[in-house]
């Protein structure tokens, strides 16, 4: 798949996120989905707060999100990709994530927007696996310094590019920090004016995703 396109499908795997995580900080008990570094400070807080609630909600997300990464690995181990289309672990990755959003957003429904108690640990652990499962995905195909959920690193990697004169990869990573924003602003807004929407934010762009790569499988075998 050429690099331009790619870089464009994860950009949108990088809105994915940002919106998952706005909806489980809002609505799923205050942690995030695939900022693994906050919930573990959340984890270690909840300890010296004694705060029961807060450490089930981190724990589950931890918890979650090690599951999904570590299933994701191994099925979409680091491979070659093909010039013109993902090769099919990744796609099958990446679908996978698609069909455990999708059954959030049924659990989210049934639960009136608001889901709690029992409800509310499940989705958030299933939110955090499938955004494990992405970022396993991201890394399996070998971009260096992108990622759509570990925010932080390429913060700084953006920073030494501006720095250095020949940082080719500042665009790209503009691009990914861009489109993580975009996704928790609309994400955030639509649980706020529309919460029984809320989860479609981020299966939209995923959608996208998992539409074009199909499309460019399709040909890829038609030629």
């Amino acid at each position: 798949m050429p690099e331009r396109r790619l870089g464009a499908l994860v950009a949108f795997l990088a809105m994915t996120a940002g919106a998952t995580d706005a909806i489980s900080f809002l609505g799923l008990g205050g942690v995030f989905s695939s900022v693994m570094t906050a919930n573990m400070v959340l984890l270690g807080l909840s300890a010296g707060q004694q705060n029961g609630p807060l450490a089930l909600h981190a724990g589950a997300a931890l918890t979650g999100y090690i599951v999904g990464a570590v299933a994701a690995s191994r099925v979409a181990a680091p491979s070659s990709r093909s010039a013109d289309r993902l090769p099919g672990p990744l796609f099958a990755v990446l679908v996978g994530e698609g069909i455990v959003l999708a059954g959030i957003a049924v659990g989210w429904e049934i639960a009136g927007a608001h889901p709690s108690g029992a409800a509310q640990v499940v989705l958030l652990a299933g939110a955090a696996a499938a955004m494990g499962s992405q970022s396993a995905a991201v890394l399996a195909l070998g971009i260096t310094g992108i990622s759509t959920t570990y925010m932080t690193g390429l913060l700084t990697g953006v920073l030494g590019d501006l720095v250095t004169p020949a940082g080719p990869a500042v665009g790209s990573r503009l691009r990914l920090l861009a489109t993580m924003i975009g996704g928790a602003v609309a994400g955030g807004i639509t649980y706020a004016q529309a919460p029984r929407l809320a989860p479609l934010i981020p299966l939209a762009p995923l959608a996208f995703v998992i539409g074009i790569a199909a499309r460019t499988r399709r040909a890829g075998r038609g030629q």
